[in-house]
């Protein structure tokens, strides 16, 4: 299955959105961790909810992708189907 350009940056920049997800929840994990381990703890969730939030995005962006190809295939489908049915003698079928 060949891939374009705009869905190889969104799997890209999805792994870039996980890195940062990571990074900002042990960065303020550890920032807050001399406050005690359950306010460091809350600091590291909030510290991943930008990152989270891009990912959540990446990913809707990456199902519209799969949408798009799966409805191309499905239009695609559908005409060799519609021409298959052009082709038949339709004089057989209106005795029915």
């Amino acid at each position: 299955m060949k891939r374009t350009i705009a869905e190889t940056v969104v799997s890209f920049l999805l792994g870039a959105a996980w890195a940062i997800v990571l990074l900002g929840a042990v960065f303020l994990f550890w920032s807050f961790l001399p406050f005690g381990v359950v306010i460091a703890f809350m600091a590291g969730l909030v510290g991943s909810l930008f990152g989270l939030l891009f990912v959540v995005l990446l990913e809707v962006a990456a199902l519209q992708f799969d949408k798009y190809r799966e409805l191309k295939h499905q239009t695609y489908l559908l005409k060799k189907i519609k021409a298959s049915l052009e082709r038949t003698d339709d004089s057989s079928l209106r005795h029915y």
